[in-house]
């Protein structure tokens, strides 16, 4: 009576032990690989990161993105948040971006191409009271390449006595008055203005 029992709970741990292998551990981890979805980026964009631990016993990979702890080894030229996503800095150049997890770990090095000037670009010089206009800025970058901006500098716009405003996309209102409009954009210490003037 006894023995059965027994051989019965050993049955039962035995099949518990079994399922376990289906719960990766630490202990089982064998590698893990840090991949971008590209190495060379432009300041102005963002790079999304990719952690995939492998593990032992047929155990299937995992994305464990979320869990990694990210650091860059030059966050004047690119940095990485919590999630993996990679965001362009003042400068160009090379950055290695290393993922770590329990105490395996991996590093990718990304190419950023810096920002070299920017410009503002309206439709019209020419406005007139209360109209809205969509403005666009065009960032040139260090290799001679030209890219949409807008969404990525900082606006700001000067009226005088005019309620002009402007949003963090480029839209313009030009407020109740007459008289010029200085727009400016900027990041970092690269900046464009451009003067539009508000007729009757």
């Amino acid at each position: 009576m006894y023995f059965r029992i027994f051989l019965m709970a050993a049955s039962m741990i035995l099949a518990g032990c079994g399922d376990s292998n289906n719960v990766p551990l630490a202990g089982d981890i064998e590698s893990v690989a840090v991949e971008a979805n590209t190495t060379e980026m432009y300041a102005i964009q963002q790079v999304q990161m990719r952690a995939t631990a492998s593990y032992t016993h047929g155990i299937e990979d995992r994305n464990v993105t979320e869990n990694v702890q990210w650091r860059e080894s030059n966050r004047s030229i690119a940095f990485v948040d919590a999630v993996g996503l990679v965001s362009g800095g003042e400068y160009g150049g090379n950055v290695e971006i290393e993922g770590s997890y329990k105490q395996f770990g991996n590093s990718v090095t990304l190419h950023v191409v810096a920002l070299d000037a920017v410009k503002i670009v309206s439709p019209e010089t020419n406005l007139s009271q209360e109209q809205t206009l969509q403005l666009r800025a065009e960032g040139t970058f260090e290799d001679g390449t030209v890219l949409d901006a807008t969404e990525s500098m900082f606006w700001t716009v000067s009226a005088g006595d005019s309620n002009a405003t402007i949003e963090q996309n480029g839209t313009l209102y030009t407020g109740d008055a007459n008289g010029t409009i200085d727009i400016n954009v900027s990041r970092y210490d690269i900046n464009g203005s451009l003067q539009l003037t508000v007729l009757p």
